[in-house]
Parts: C-alpha cells; sequence; structure tokens
C-alpha cells in the first residue's frame, strides 16, 4: 500500500470517527468515533491524533486520562496542527495534564493566531494580560538590589529606574536565536540585547524562574 493510499485509509477513519462522535448521518456514538479516531491517529494523522487527545481530556467515549490526553495533543501539536497548538496551550494554562505554565500556554496559542485559527488571538492577548498581571505583582514584591533574569522573563530589578521600565515593558525578556535574552526597546522600536542595566550597570544574573525570594 503506497504512503497516499494511507492517507486516503487515514482521512476516511477520521471522518468516519467524527461522524460517530458528532452524529452527523448516522446514531451518536463516542465510543465507536472514538476507535476510528484511534485508527487514524495510530497512522500518525495529526487531526486524529488531536481529536482522540480532546475525547482523552472530556473523557467522552473513553476514560478519561489527562495526562494521556497532554502525551497526544503534544504529538499533533508538534505536527504543527494549529487546533493542536490552540489547544495545548489552553492545557499548559489550566494545567490539564501537565504543570500550569503560562508562558508556554502563550507561545503555543500564539503560534496558533499566527496560523489565524479562531479565537486564539483573542486568547493570546488574554493570557498576555494574565502573564503581565502576575509579573508586576512579581517586581513590585521583590527588593529592587539585583537585576536577575529567567528563561522566560525578568524575576528582579536591581534599581528604581530599570523598574519602572520593566512595569512599562520597555525592558524584557523574550526568545530570540540565541536564546531567551533581556532586550530593551528604544523609541523606535529596536530592540538591543542587554547583558547589564542601563542605568545602574549592574550585571545581569541568570536565575531559575522559581527561585524563592
Amino acid at each position: 500500500m503506497t504512503s497516499t493510499s494511507n492517507n486516503d485509509e487515514a482521512i476516511h477513519q477520521y471522518d468516519l470517527g467524527i461522524a460517530y462522535c458528532t452524529g452527523e448521518g448516522r446514531s451518536k456514538d463516542t465510543k465507536e468515533g472514538a476507535k476510528y479516531l484511534q485508527l487514524a491517529a495510530d497512522q500518525n494523522y495529526a487531526p486524529a491524533i488531536r481529536d482522540l487527545a480532546s475525547l482523552y481530556l472530556s473523557g467522552d467515549g473513553v476514560p478519561p486520562d489527562a495526562k494521556k490526553a497532554y502525551t497526544l495533543m503534544k504529538q499533533a501539536a508538534d505536527a504543527m496542527d494549529p487546533a493542536a497548538m490552540y489547544r495545548l496551550g489552553l492545557m499548559y494554562e489550566k494545567g490539564l495534564g501537565v504543570p500550569t505554565d503560562l508562558y508556554e500556554a502563550l507561545k503555543l496559542v500564539a503560534y496558533a493566531a499566527g496560523a489565524e485559527y479562531e479565537g486564539a488571538a483573542d486568547d493570546a492577548d488574554r493570557i498576555e494580560c494574565i502573564i503581565d498581571q502576575n509579573r508586576e505583582k512579581r517586581l513590585r514584591s521583590r527588593p529592587v538590589l539585583n537585576l536577575e533574569v529567567s528563561d522566560v522573563d525578568v524575576e528582579a530589578a536591581c534599581c528604581k529606574k530599570m523598574l519602572d521600565s520593566m512595569l512599562a515593558g520597555d525592558i524584557y525578556v523574550a526568545e530570540t536565536f540565541e536564546g531567551p535574552e533581556l532586550l530593551q526597546m528604544d523609541d523606535a522600536g529596536v530592540e538591543t540585547p542587554l547583558t547589564k542595566c542601563p542605568f545602574c550597570g549592574k550585571p545581569a544574573k541568570r536565575v531559575a524562574r522559581d527561585k524563592p525570594y
């Protein structure tokens, strides 16, 4: 059997599984639908893997298993399926089958938004707003002593001017080709990597994101 016929078979199994899950053109039977989705998923058909993951997350037609749902959803997301990236992002946000990680949630949902997946842009904005609020609370609660950054965010400020710039979003951590870096954006929108505070000169220290203060 050729790869093309394999793909056609997987698509047919997927369509049949969805028809059973939705009751379109036949009696609704999610358990039967899950069986056909599994057959298509076994052939690495990303939409089937994604929708089978959703069934395991809800426990509809299969035993509920959030960890298995996560494994399957990540497999589909790694295949660059926009819907899977979006759903996986929400799983990271809510801590379903995986520890809560708002930064990973934002990254995945933003990818889905870039692929114009419906609703992803609004959810990316919402998650980013939560991260911004958490950052402000975190920075205001920590001593203004050292410039500390993790692999995902600024963690502590070294001086009042640095704190104000962090809170304003002018200095931040972002993923670059060189990995996560501390960046400063000027009035023209140009980003400059920072290794020390531009105000007091203290060097930037890399710390774990869960460092206790």
